[in-house]
Formats: structure tokens, sequence, C-alpha cells
């Protein structure tokens, strides 16, 4: 049976994709294994918003190097904020790499899925649940919307019934993730907003908690702050960027 090894390094939306991604290959069959050597496919998930992080995430490709050297077999596939539209060039970077593929993406050499919508296998109670994608708001400090692609938000009721499933699997909290949540369902049909989902949610039997990040105070609106007051599971709680 083939095993597979995610490294990921960065924020709460890689962590939840890689998540997603290993509960993806386990359905193909792979089992994990807690070490690259052991993989037959090894996946980095990267993260290049500080110099720090691509560091560490180009330091990780060079070391892997010797490990295809010694297993010529080993498949070598990178995702996240790493791999852009550029990729011919990421190629001629990292020619060990077999497999580039964008963040929130599932690999297409196995097949075609959503990622946001594979649920975690085996959730803890406090599980990541992503709600959109993308940033509207091209700051001069960041490169996600460059990475991440403009805003795009999940249906209310797909979400709902994905959290009704991890409550049912044994989840008591979730933190509903995104790059900008606070912007959350400007693009969908009828236009529901962030409290609106929250105000959905909050009707879920079993569900004790309900966290969200990351906001951006320019789409923090009075209603949500009302919302946030008003209903009981969710906490009073807001991540700002510094």
């Amino acid at each position: 049976m083939p095993q597979y090894y995610i490294w990921t390094i960065g924020c709460q939306m890689n962590k939840a994709e890689s998540e997603r991604l290993g509960s993806y290959l386990e359905q193909l069959g792979y089992q994990p294994t807690p070490t690259a050597e052991e993989a037959d496919l090894v996946v980095l998930n990267s993260c290049v918003v500080r110099q720090s992080a691509e560091n560490r995430v180009i330091n990780k490709l060079n070391a892997l190097k010797s490990l295809k050297r010694l297993h010529p077999g080993l498949t070598l596939a990178v995702t996240g904020c790493l791999v852009d539209s550029e990729v011919d060039q990421l190629k001629n970077n990292f020619p060990q790499v077999d497999y580039f593929f964008e963040p929130g993406d599932c690999p297409q050499w196995l097949g075609k899925a959503e990622l946001a919508q594979v649920l975690p296998q085996h959730p803890s109670p406090s599980t990541f649940v992503p709600i959109m994608q993308g940033c509207n708001n091209f700051c001069a400090y960041c490169i996600v919307p460059y990475r991440r692609g403009r805003e795009r938000s999940r249906p209310v009721e797909e979400i709902t019934g994905e959290v009704k499933e991890l409550v049912h699997r044994g989840v008591k909290e979730v933190t509903l993730l995104g790059q900008n949540v606070d912007s959350y369902g400007h693009d969908l049909p009828n236009q529901p907003d962030l409290a609106d989902l929250l105000t959905e949610l909050n009707t879920i039997d079993g569900l004790a908690r309900i966290r969200f990040l990351t906001n951006h105070p320019k789409d923090m609106s009075t209603k949500l702050i009302e919302t946030i007051a008003y209903l009981d599971k969710v906490c009073e709680q807001i991540s700002l960027p510094a």
C-alpha cells in the first residue's frame, strides 16, 4: 500500500488544506507515514508570506534532492503559496519536483476533487473549516492576492452541511477560515454575509463553539459585531492584522 508524507508550513489555511489533502489521499488508498524517507509521495505545502518561511521551503526542497536520488520512484509535489502561474520557472528552479499544484487544489494527476469539500477523516474536537479563498485587498506588504487569487466564498448551505457532518464525527468547535472572512459572501447570490453564516451555524445541535479568522478592519461591520455579542456559541474573539 503506498504511503504519503505531507510537510506543512504557514497559516491555519495551509494546515486545514493539508489535513483535507491527507484525507483525500487516504480515500485513494494511501497511508500516512511520519517521515519523508518512508513515503512514496511527499507533498510540501509551502508558505512565502514571510521571507523566513520561504527560506525554509527552499531549504526543504534542496534537502529532498538527495532523497530523490536515493529513491528515484519517489513522487515529490509542491503546493501552497510558493506556486503561482509561473510554473515553468519553478520547474527550472526545482527540477527534482514532479508536480506543482496551486493552493487549495487537489493534485490533478490523482483525479478531480474539490479539496474544500473533502472532510477530515479523523477530525479533532476543534477543527478548521475553510469558508472562502483569496483576498481583494491588495495591501502593499502582502502576497496573498497574487497567490490565492480574488475572493471566492463557499455557499452557506454547503458550509452548514459540512459542519453538521463534522459534529456527527465528534467535532465540538469549528474555526471558520479565510484570508479575509469579514468579506465573506459578497460574491454569492443574495450576498449573505459572515453574520448570516454565524447565525445559521449557531443553530446546529452539538456544536459548542464557533471561531473565525482572519479579519480585516475595513470589512468589519456593526451587524457582525452585534451578531458576535448576541450568539451564544460564537466566541468573543476577533483576530486583526497587526
